[in-house]
């Protein structure tokens, strides 16, 4: 017996409910400099804290994750690190779109070197995706 059938009541994890939307995988640039690396980081702490609503997949491994979770009615949101694009273009060259784009160098965050990865910055990403 499947789990949907044990309990009928509760909704997909993929369905669309009242007040709720889509799941939605963060599909995130992951890049050298900061603002690559706090894509990743603020993809992989949402999808730790609220995993009934986010996954995280990072650019640099490929668009698997992107067509699995197409196919399971998932959302796709392109988080991007900077004018670089790298996760927009992986998604182009396989001839997919994202639902939703966003960029951290538009939330106010400079591309700076690679260690300048501050807490604040991850929070501040996780508030702009879960406002997409």
């Amino acid at each position: 017996m499947e789990n949907s059938e044990l309990l009928p009541d509760r909704p997909k994890e993929t369905e669309s409910t009242v007040g709720r939307r889509k799941n939605t995988l963060i599909f995130a640039c992951s890049g050298l400099s900061n603002t690559g690396k706090l894509t990743i980081q603020a993809a992989s702490a949402l999808a730790f804290r609220r995993p009934d609503m986010y996954r995280a997949a990072a650019a640099h491994k490929g668009v698997d994750a992107v067509e699995d979770a197409m196919s399971e009615g998932f959302r796709i949101l392109a988080l991007d690190g900077c004018t670089d694009h790298c996760a927009t273009k992986k998604l182009d060259e396989a001839g997919l779109k994202a639902d939703v784009y966003m960029m951290v160098t538009d939330l106010g965050i400079e591309k700076t070197r690679p260690s300048d990865v501050k807490p604040e910055h991850i929070d501040k990403i996780i508030r702009a995706i879960k406002e997409a």
